[in-house]
């Protein structure tokens, strides 16, 4: 008989569990995605060697180690040219998509060396809760114009919105100093797009209806799946069906509702549940709750004698 291995009960770690095979996480950093159940194999796919990111993030905690990649690519320019199509059984891509200047492409890419029947699991940072909040979401429009003009660079414009917003913008920069800090926050690969996790389906569906991905949603997390959380994930599987891509994305946009519906019911329950801890030990707390409790286990004992008769 072979042991139940512990591993993580939370609603990230429960994702990796449609993980099978062998596959490639993107930009791993210091923070590799932990793979909990067997017949896993991932290759990295970073920009960066470990020795230049400890270089770049001079703020990461101490003793923080960089992965260091199988395969050295700068997503922007380079895509995953060094992938065959459809040869990964998934592709993660954990806090990821939000740091690239094309977006849509890179989803595409992805797609493109998935198997039919492999997944992407993505995570993405939720604006409303990160150091983005006061920050716009990007919309699909720039998007679609990122990608139509195939930019491979983050424009000046998003580092400014971001430094502004973000509160690290310093208004005694000179110019010198301020070309400087583009460079490095460039260079650092800042957040250029944020969204909700609402703001995104309609990313998605633009994949199904307008770029021919073919997309299922297996399983998705929200913030209020995770005590203080901030961040949102979701399992896409290519899809082998034959079905139009109107049908396609309709499917996932129910589903997404579906899931989303299950996450608000769950959280309720659990406020629901707290409250009532709350105000249990609010009670436990009154001077007289001894006295009142002996006289409910009485009753209790009373009514059961009586039952018996």
């Amino acid at each position: 008989m072979t042991s139940t291995p512990d591993v993580s009960p939370t609603p990230r770690a429960l994702l990796t569990r449609f993980l099978n095979g062998s596959g490639v996480e993107l930009g791993p950093g210091h923070h590799p995605m932990p793979i909990l159940f067997p017949g896993v194999s991932v290759r990295y796919v970073d920009r960066w060697q470990p020795e230049e990111n400890v270089a770049l993030f001079t703020n990461v905690e101490a003793g923080a180690t960089f992965t260091r990649p199988d395969i050295v690519a700068n997503l922007d320019v380079d895509g995953l040219a060094s992938l065959a199509d459809a040869s990964q059984d998934f592709v993660i891509a954990s806090h990821l998509l939000e740091h690239l200047a094309d977006p849509l492409t890179q989803i595409a890419e992805i797609h493109r060396v998935l198997k039919p029947g492999a997944v992407f699991l993505v995570f993405l940072p939720d604006r409303r809760y990160t150091f983005d909040r006061k920050r716009s979401p990007t919309p699909l429009a720039h998007l679609i114009a990122d990608h139509r003009d195939r930019v491979t660079v983050v424009s000046d414009e998003h580092i400014e919105d971001y430094l502004r917003k973000t509160d690290v913008w310093d208004p005694t920069w000179t110019p010198e100093q301020q070309r400087e800090e583009f460079d490095l926050h460039r260079q650092r690969s800042i957040h250029v797009h944020c969204w909700s996790e609402d703001e995104v389906l309609p990313v998605l569906e633009y994949t199904v209806l307008e770029m021919g991905m073919r997309w299922d949603l297996l399983d998705a997390m929200f913030v209020a799946d995770e005590p203080e959380g901030f961040e949102f994930g979701f399992v896409l599987r290519r899809s082998s069906a034959t079905a139009e891509p109107a049908v396609l994305a309709g499917k996932l946009r129910l589903s997404w509702q579906v899931v989303a519906a299950r996450s608000r019911q769950f959280a309720e329950a659990e406020r629901e549940r707290a409250e009532a801890i709350r105000q249990l030990a609010r009670l436990r707390a009154l001077p007289g709750f001894p006295v009142v409790r002996s006289a409910w286990r009485m009753q209790r004992r009373l009514r059961q004698t009586l039952a018996k008769r």
